[in-house]
């Protein structure tokens, strides 16, 4: 870990163990990855509106004693529907956008510091690993505008598949859940005190508009 990222955590340490912080969103089934389902290509692409899309994370540490949260950007993104039904889709997420939102413009210090750890080896290791990318391989429809989706998520050099619950209506796609980001080997598994810095579970909140 480096000095700047260690300097950075420590403060954190004794000023996050006020309150407790933990997320009520439900947790996204992980498995191997699964081959994409195959598609005839005669589906509609549709293409999604960066501007008024968002893709939000938030992340716990010290069991729950404090958190952190932010944004990322999409890069490429597309869903494939097929008589008005998604089918299929791919997201490539640009791992540089990475974005400390929870510490205000006029902190530039901490803000800068752990956007830099975040995109440090300690954790996303963006330099060698610029984009994480979502490749769908199912989309099941479920009652009203309920849907389960599945897709090979794969952020640095790993690639497992995840299914989570999506909604689906009026060119708007909602979902949000957890996934154990060190099956991504993402994570300053180091520690304090005999505590873990940061905790496993890391919460997606993705709201993607499509474009007229």
């Amino acid at each position: 870990m480096n000095k700047i990222g260690l300097t950075f955590l420590i403060p954190l340490y004794f000023s996050a163990c006020i309150g407790k912080h933990t997320s009520e969103a439900p947790k996204a089934s992980i498995t191997a990855a699964r081959p994409p389902v195959t598609m005839k290509h005669t589906g509609d692409t549709l293409k999604i509106d960066t501007k008024k899309s968002e893709l939000h994370w938030k992340g716990t540490k010290m069991r729950g004693a404090g958190k952190h949260e932010g944004d990322i950007s999409l890069q490429s993104r597309y869903f494939i529907s097929e008589n008005q039904q998604l089918i299929g889709g791919k997201f490539i997420v640009d791992m540089t956008s990475i974005e400390v939102t929870d510490i205000p413009d006029h902190e530039p210090i901490p803000r800068n510091n752990l956007n830099n750890h975040l995109k440090s080896e300690d954790f996303f290791h963006v330099e060698k690993f610029p984009t994480a990318r979502l490749l769908i391989t199912h989309i099941k429809p479920l009652q009203g505008d309920s849907l389960l989706v599945a897709g090979n998520l794969t952020i640095k050099d790993f690639t497992k598949n995840i299914e989570f619950g999506a909604t689906y209506s009026n060119a708007s796609f909602v979902t949000r859940f957890t996934i154990d980001r060190f099956l991504w080997n993402v994570a300053y598994k180091g520690n304090l005190a005999n505590k873990t810095l940061v905790d496993k579970d890391i919460e997606l909140t993705i709201n993607l508009k499509l474009k007229n």
